[in-house]
């Protein structure tokens, strides 16, 4: 009966998780205030089904929700059951339509009159702040139940019933049971289960239980009575002339610790107190030992540990001219996971991780040694590999980038992480150990710029990429950007043929360097902190040439600029471009705003506050490069967007035949959030009429025009315009 009443409180205890997790998750706010639609309905239903797999119920069990309104009407209702066409059951609505009947904000109730038994639990909520009603017009409230079938209690109860043929009673309160057999429980406050078994089916198991503990207290009395001789000789007589022989081994160095002693006597507790002070002081040397090696949060042997080990192990590879390799780890994104998940996940993240790497260089271990993982700082490993074959480095290399197919997966979360690394090996990048971590932490930087979660091994041509990269940011330090920087356009037009507006773009022309390109030195810029300065010089030389480029082509042409989304975080950018357009005198929606879409990735509080603030001081906000990057395409909602630019490799997708069915949905759903679309790369007239009979905005590309500075603008706008009449 307690196994009973324990599977009763373990299963109905679901219904209140249930409920709790549903109103604490959003779920139901979101639907309520969301258009009614089917997708309203199969997202809620998706949200239910998340949370009754978190819940960790049985596929078998029938859960079900129903959502009435004020006025007892269903307005939603979700079964997870091996029913297709299951409807909500009399009792639920029957209590849903009482509780909105008499106003009961909280309600609970178990059904046992049919097996399975279902415990049902209610909740009657204001609409629009989802507390308990207190109001007096029922309309404003809304009325949410939970249903679970009780299958394990109901199974069990059933065996109970037939294995004692026993007869069960319902009642309010408890039942006392004198001269007969009979047990209640109780299930809730006012619900006790009361079982008859029948007293013939217990009369052979009784007898059979005094059988056996009579013989058990026989066996023990034999048992106490040599056991108490056998005592007597083994820790009063015997154990004195062996801890004295221990002790004096002990004192002159022959063995480390005398025997632990089981001994309980005086003579016992004596040698105990012997043995754990010596183990104690050898247990503290060993330990302070580990603690120098050890990384507290995984386990793995620390930056310490590895430096020892290296070294050790390319002394032996000079000896036994060995190959070692060094496999310079770095997690990508990690700090995506600590700004958005929290450090505990982070440190989730970073211990996982650990046994995953340890795993992978198990087989190693066990089949020749010479392999060792380490944690060096932060979210950087490092593999120190001794090996007789080049590819086997390449191997264990793949090995760990498979770990991050798809993103990291641990026991409770998902990490969008990838990993970059670098491999040096010895002798050929390098004798020392300096070297070799040197020209790895080269040729991981190298994997990280090059895309992401794959491996690189050093080489000539990285080094000489590492030095380039050095001097760009060295010049970036120290750059005049109106002597070294210039500004290019590239128009783009509507479905009209119209000129509205220009993407400003930055070109830069180094002495030292000649031309680079701003995917080359951008993102150098953006991880150097240099990205500020060269952000607010294009956003001042731009508005500068607003008024000449509107004297070409008219009052209602914009500028679209680029902003990066480092700077999107500080309240600074907001400031400063809100100043420089009451500066030059910008009107209101002059200046569209472009975010690549990788924004996703910092999206704050702060940051959503930067681009509200945009908004509201006049400035359009546009996502370039969109289908190219991290954003689900209904997020667009939750971000102040005026238009988007579809990339140019979806719009070559979306223009070829096989694909073209996908542009009018793709282009009607973002003109169902009032956001505009504009299509980049266009290369042929074919493109820019599919965009044009999809209903695209706005089109931009090659076939138009390349980028151009200030002063080719207008000579290009008169052949142009030429051609348009």
């Amino acid at each position: 009966m307690y196994q009973l009443q324990s599977i009763f409180k373990e299963e109905a205890s679901s219904v209140d998780s249930l409920m709790a997790l549903f109103l604490e998750g959003g779920y139901l706010s979101n639907f309520l205030q969301s258009t009614s639609s089917s997708y309203r309905d199969i997202a809620l239903s998706q949200s239910l089904t998340v949370l009754t797999t978190q819940l960790q119920l049985s596929r078998n069990h029938r859960v079900s929700f129903a959502l009435f309104s004020g006025e007892g009407e269903e307005l939603f209702y979700f079964e997870r059951s091996s029913d297709p066409f299951a409807t909500i059951s009399d009792e639920q609505t029957e209590m849903s339509i009482q509780m909105i009947k008499n106003r009961v904000t909280m309600d609970w109730q178990l059904n046992y009159d049919t097996l399975p038994s279902t415990v049902i639990r209610g909740r009657l909520l204001d609409r629009v702040a989802l507390l308990p009603f207190r109001g007096h017009d029922v309309q404003d409230s809304i009325q949410l139940s939970f249903s679970v079938r009780m299958d394990r209690f109901s199974d069990y109860l059933g065996s109970l019933k037939e294995a004692y043929e026993a007869s069960i009673e319902w009642s309010g309160n408890p039942q006392l049971y004198i001269n007969e057999l009979g047990y209640s429980i109780e299930l809730s406050p006012n619900q006790f289960l009361t079982i008859k078994p029948n007293v013939s089916v217990l009369v052979e198991p009784l007898s059979q239980l005094s059988i056996k503990l009579t013989a058990i207290a026989l066996f023990l009395a034999i048992f106490t009575f040599g056991l108490l001789v056998s005592l007597i000789s083994r820790f009063i007589t015997a154990p004195i002339g062996e801890l004295d022989r221990e002790l004096t081994e002990v004192m002159n160095f022959q063995r480390d610790n005398i025997s632990l002693s089981s001994n309980r006597s005086e003579i016992g507790q004596l040698s105990k107190k012997f043995h754990i002070l010596f183990e104690q002081l050898q247990r503290n040397l060993k330990k302070t030992h580990e603690m120098a090696i050890t990384d507290t949060l995984t386990g793995l042997p620390n930056r310490f540990r590895f430096y020892e080990y290296s070294r050790h192990v390319l002394a032996k590879a000079e000896r036994d001219k060995s190959l070692v390799s060094l496999i310079y780890i770095d997690l990508d994104n990690f700090k995506f996971v600590n700004d958005k998940l929290g450090h505990e996940a982070g440190d989730d993240l970073l211990c996982f991780l650990a046994q995953d790497l340890q795993r992978l260089i198990q087989p190693i271990l066990e089949q020749r040694g010479g392999c060792m993982v380490s944690r060096l700082s932060g979210d950087e490993f490092a593999i120190v590999l001794t090996h007789a074959v080049a590819e086997e480095a390449d191997e264990l290399a793949k090995s760990v980038v498979s770990l991050f197919v798809g993103g990291y997966k641990s026991d409770q979360h998902y990490f969008p992480v990838s990993a970059s690394m670098g491999i040096a090996s010895y002798p050929e990048d390098g004798d020392t150990l300096k070297e070799l971590i040197a020209n790895a932490d080269m040729a991981m930087y190298n994997a990280k710029r090059s895309g992401k979660n794959h491996y690189k091994h050093y080489s000539v041509d990285i080094a000489a990429a590492a030095r380039r990269t050095k001097t760009i940011e060295n010049s970036l330090k120290m750059i005049e950007c109106d002597k070294e920087f210039s500004l290019v356009y590239m128009p783009y037009t509507s479905a009209d043929d119209r000129i509205r507006g220009f993407e400003v773009l930055i070109r830069w022309n180094s002495p030292e360097l000649g031309v680079i390109q701003p995917d080359e030195f951008i993102p150098i810029a953006e991880q150097t902190g240099s990205y500020s300065k060269i952000d607010h010089w294009v956003f001042e030389t731009a508005f500068k040439s607003l008024p000449k480029v509107r004297e070409i082509f008219g009052e209602e042409c914009i500028l679209s600029i680029n902003i990066s989304a480092a700077e999107l975080g500080h309240h600074v950018v907001l400031e400063h471009l809100v100043e420089l357009k009451k500066q030059y005198q910008i009107d209101d929606k002059s200046i569209e705003l472009e975010l690549t879409e990788t924004f996703s990735y910092v999206q704050t509080g702060a940051v959503f506050d930067v681009l509200n603030g945009l908004q509201n001081a006049g400035f359009s906000i546009a996502i370039d490069d969109f289908g190219a990057g991290y954003t689900p395409l209904l997020h667009m909602i939750d971000y102040p967007v005026n238009k988007v630019k579809l990339d140019k490799v979806l719009t070559e997708r979306v223009t070829d035949s096989e694909y073209a069915k996908l542009l009018p949905p793709l282009i009607q759903l973002c003109h169902l959030q009032d956001i505009a679309v504009t299509a980049e790369g266009i290369e042929n007239p074919f493109q820019l009429q599919c965009l044009k009979e999809a209903g695209c905005d706005f089109f931009q590309g090659y076939w138009l025009s390349k980028p151009m500075t200030l002063d080719e603008l207008e000579n290009w706008y008169r052949i142009y315009h030429t051609r348009e009449l």
